[in-house]
């Protein structure tokens, strides 16, 4: 599989030519010429379109993919101490304003993958009587898939941006004015239903990475769920159950497995961001992984979300029998182990202990093995929070000193399909077998067994909407965690104003004495009101509170429009507005 990656990964960097240019879309760009030559056979056009691709791949500090940061630094998963990217650090200290760096970064980064789509969907007419139909109409889908990706994460980020669907020629067809959110996402939601019809159900394993009819719905889904269509969004992913085998997707059969290199031909990935060592990287193993083995650290799940996972009896652990405080990973929903590393647990073959007396690291048999670095500094391996991210950072890669990893990123996979045609009825008021089917199937996974197998995992059986609306909730945080959905599902249900304005806290330095337990509400906000004194050591300070999130809803349900922007359109004579509070 991996040699079709280096296919792939060699065609989305040559992407130099004229219409492809890394500026293009930028307001003094947009009147380059476009190469009168170019676009005139199947193989410019294959060209074309992997510099459209291409557009996929956003990382920012340490190489992690946008989606990472998104949901530790702007969120209530985790901190990012030092990897940012479009402004999601800033973002979620609340300490953001019109002219942070990143938000004109993603601004221009999007509106790049919109002008490479736009160049090539303009002009592939030339080389429409050389390509056969079928393979034609596909380049046109594929294009047509990945210029609604890049307004999809416009839109959720700005509201109401400017709509560019063709090339601009002039600096007066520049001046576009925002259109609303609403229109753009009619006008993708349509394209995209255009081009799933002439996208197969899958690709040869030579063309591995491509976008496919299946692809085309779920972002459909994705893209109607956030944007409340509850009945397009559940239309479009029961498409893709319905289809399941035509369209060879399956759950994988490991959650844990499936985010490392066990995972990576799955049945389950619908989409991903390719990397290769030579072209493109991630350094999760230096930013997630264990100081032990020479990680930094910098990117660390918080105690909330450890917190978030349920008990091995289907209850949140402050209505659980079996949750005992006093060994909080025990009888817990497996993919809290699978996604996270919790002291005491083995990685990279060694014991991870994140108490601050620990000074020796042990081996995974209980041999010393050495210094567990000063356990009483910021530098220790506690990572300030005491866990550290299992998922994504590539043990086999810590264990031989490399600090990066070429695993791809999934961009989408197969469950997601499954919790937005769930989420979807639910929210209709449409409940029956088939959803309780689809968050079943999930939990089974977790659990490693069949979702028939009703008696071996905590299968959902309510049909109550308001019941349900809590296990999906809770089912999109633990499920998705470390993937980049939690900043638009908090804005979406809107409850970012009460699960962002929080201190958040690092694990129990003395398990042995731990007796409180924190509330879990319906939403799955996790609140520590009144059992403060476990978590906080101030100011010991053993485990310092390394940010505090801020929101302030009256501003931050969206980002400000770059103040670049704003300026470039007012010295040519227009007007592009700014969003509320900023």
């Amino acid at each position: 599989m991996k040699k079709y990656k280096i296919i792939i990964m060699l065609l989305f960097f040559l992407s130099g030519f004229n219409a492809c240019e890394d500026k293009l879309l930028d307001i003094k760009s947009l009147t380059e010429p476009v190469n009168t030559t170019f676009y005139s056979n199947e193989q410019e056009l294959n060209l074309a379109l992997t510099g459209v691709y291409n557009t996929l791949i956003y990382k920012g500090g340490y190489q992690l993919p946008l989606q990472v940061l998104m949901d530790n630094g702007a969120t209530d998963l985790g901190i990012n101490r030092g990897a940012n990217v479009a402004g999601m650090s800033e973002l979620g200290q609340g300490i953001q304003g019109t002219t942070t760096a990143g938000f004109q970064q993603a601004y221009s980064y999007f509106y790049t993958g919109i002008a490479r789509a736009n160049s090539l969907l303009e002009n592939m007419e030339r080389a429409k009587d050389l390509v056969p139909e079928d393979r034609f109409k596909a380049i046109q889908a594929q294009a047509m898939v990945l210029r609604a990706y890049n307004y999809m994460y416009l839109t959720e980020f700005f509201g109401d941006v400017p709509f560019v669907d063709a090339l601009i020629k002039n600096p007066s067809e520049a001046l576009l004015p925002r259109v609303s959110k609403t229109e753009i996402v009619d006008r993708i939601m349509a394209d995209l239903q255009t081009a799933s019809a002439s996208l197969p159900n899958t690709w040869p394993t030579s063309d591995y990475g491509k976008i496919t009819k299946g692809v085309a719905l779920g972002l459909r889904a994705r893209i109607a769920l956030y944007n409340k269509r509850y009945d397009e969004a559940a239309t479009s992913a029961k498409a893709v159950m319905d289809n399941e085998s035509a369209m060879k997707y399956a759950l994988h059969p490991d959650y844990g497995e499936l985010f490392g290199w066990a995972g990576q031909s799955s049945s389950e990935i619908m989409l991903v961001m390719p990397l290769k060592e030579g072209f493109d990287i991630a350094q999760f193993p230096v930013a997630q992984g264990s100081r032990n083995l020479g990680s930094y650290s910098t990117v660390v799940p918080c105690q909330s979300l450890i917190d978030s996972y349920e008990a091995t009896d289907g209850k949140p652990i402050d209505e659980s029998s079996i949750y005992d405080p006093k060994k909080p990973f025990e009888n817990r929903d497996p993919r809290l182990k699978k996604s996270i590393i919790t002291p005491q647990s083995v990685w990279g073959g060694i014991i991870f202990e994140s108490h601050p007396d620990s000074l020796k690291s042990r081996k995974a048999d209980g041999t010393i093995r050495g210094n567990n670095n000063d356990s009483r500094k910021v530098i220790w391996p506690a990572a300030f929070f005491g866990y550290l991210w299992k998922k994504y950072t590539d043990e086999p890669a810590q264990v031989k000193g490399q600090m990066w990893s070429e695993s791809d990123f999934i961009l989408m996979r197969y469950a997601e399909i499954l919790l937005i045609y769930a989420e979807a009825k639910i929210e209709l008021g449409q409940i029956d077998a088939s959803v309780l089917t689809a968050i079943n199937r999930i939990r089974a996974r977790a659990y490693g067994v069949d979702v028939s197998n009703t008696g071996s995992y905590p299968a959902i059986t309510t049909t109550n909407q308001a019941e349900l609306r809590k296990v999906i909730r809770r089912e999109r945080k633990v499920e998705l965690a470390n993937e980049g959905f939690r900043l638009f599902d908090i804005r979406r249900w809107r409850i970012a104003e009460k699960v962002m304005p929080v201190k958040l806290y690092g694990r129990v330095l003395n398990f042995a004495t731990a007796t409180g337990i924190p509330n879990i509400d319906d939403d799955c906000f996790v609140s520590y009101a009144g059992i403060e004194s476990q978590y906080d050591f101030n100011p010991d300070a053993r485990f310092p509170n390394a940010q505090n999130r801020k929101f302030n809803p009256a501003r931050d349900y969206l980002c400000p429009i770059p103040q670049q922007e704003i300026d470039t359109y007012e010295g040519l004579g227009g007007t592009l507005g700014q969003n509320d509070g900023y």
